[in-house]
């Protein structure tokens, strides 16, 4: 059984599936909080997640789950959809 499935996906775990899927270097920061959703609609907990290059430059994307419920292929899916929907 994965660790996800008996423990969550840690913020440890879940940065290095984006480290890994976006082929970061290590002056990359990755940042990665749990924020209320605020869509209705949606989740009322999402995990924001915020890339930042040695240079500055920045980027976000959302996963509509909480932390301890994101798996690998919703990284994937966010990547590929723009975060989130």
């Amino acid at each position: 059984m994965a660790a996800e499935d008996e423990t969550g996906t840690s913020a440890a775990e879940l940065e290095g599936w984006v480290r890994e899927d976006l082929s970061l270097d290590a002056e990359a920061s990755v940042l990665i909080t749990e924020q209320p959703g605020n869509d209705p609609r949606c989740s009322p907990v999402v995990t924001e997640v915020t890339i930042t290059a040695a240079d500055g430059d920045a980027y976000s994307f959302h996963i509509e789950h909480p932390l301890a419920e994101v798996s690998r292929i919703d990284v994937v899916a966010a990547l590929a959809f723009g975060g989130g929907h």
